[in-house]
């Protein structure tokens, strides 16, 4: 949750990815329980944003035709650019990485956005991972 926390943040302030990243790791993980893999939040962080120009074209290509990125809330972005970093930038199965996402959909919105969540999900896993097991 701290990673999407920490996109939002990235998207709504002027703020350094460094900046927020150090304040996370300094204040709001630091005595996380259980202990947070502050390494992989780092990277899964940073690796986000830095590729969200370009991570950002691969999820618009997943949305209904007409759709751009922008009319998606805030928070929704976040959690589609830290599943997209995962998909792309780890062996995780696509599976777990779409229901760990899931999960964190259900702390902000009802079912309608987890399952719309569930569905650019799909599409990009399918893009980005193609002949693996992708759906839930």
């Amino acid at each position: 949750m701290a990673a999407v926390q920490a996109l939002f943040q990235l998207e709504q302030t002027d703020a350094s990815v460094s900046a927020v990243v150090n304040e996370f790791l300094l204040h709001r993980l630091r005595e996380a329980k259980p202990a947070a893999n502050t390494s992989f939040f780092r990277k899964l962080v940073e690796g986000a944003w830095a590729a969200h120009d370009r991570h950002d074209d691969i999820i618009t290509g997943a949305l209904k035709e007409g759709w751009e990125l922008n009319r998606l809330e805030s928070v929704t972005r976040a959690i589609l650019r830290a599943a997209l970093y995962e998909l792309l930038e780890t062996e995780t199965p696509s599976a777990v990485i779409i229901n760990e996402y899931l999960n964190l959909g259900h702390s902000f919105f009802d079912e309608t956005e987890v399952s719309f969540i569930n569905g650019v999900l799909n599409t990009v896993a399918k893009k980005v991972r193609p002949g693996t097991e992708n759906s839930l």
